[in-house]
């Protein structure tokens, strides 16, 4: 990638979407693991942003992977990690839609350690993405 597509106008889009959602998966999690009836429907309406941010980061991100490196998919390891949280995240929200609150609270623990991991890929793991 050259110093053009990192000025895109993506960059004002892209980053900012996948740190809200990153955000919004913790928030969450905090809510199910605390929840009380009152926070019921905020914690639904924090679900549905997780899950729609989540999957904007994502689309936007490969929106921007095609101005920058000529395809949408690369299989880079924080794209495959996106997909992932995307997945366990549509996972935890559809268990706690579905009122299976125990497994909703484990399936947001493991999308919080996807966002740990994510975010950390980029100085560990060689990539489109790495920083290395």
């Amino acid at each position: 990638m050259n110093l053009q597509e990192l000025n895109s106008w993506m960059l004002y889009v892209h980053p900012p979407l996948a740190i809200a959602s990153y955000v919004l998966i913790f928030v969450f999690t905090i809510f199910l693991f605390f929840r009380k009836q009152a926070n019921k429907k905020k914690t639904k309406v924090l679900g549905e942003a997780a899950l729609v941010l989540t999957f904007l980061g994502l689309v936007t991100g490969m929106f921007w992977a095609e101005i920058a490196w000529g395809s949408y998919w690369s299989w880079d390891p924080k794209e495959t990690l996106t997909l992932l949280l995307f997945l366990s995240v549509s996972g935890s929200f559809a268990a706690y839609h579905e009122g299976l609150l125990r497994l909703a609270k484990w399936i947001s623990v493991v999308s919080c350690t996807i966002v740990i991991v994510n975010a950390l890929s980029s100085v560990i793991i060689a990539g489109l993405h790495s920083f290395a």
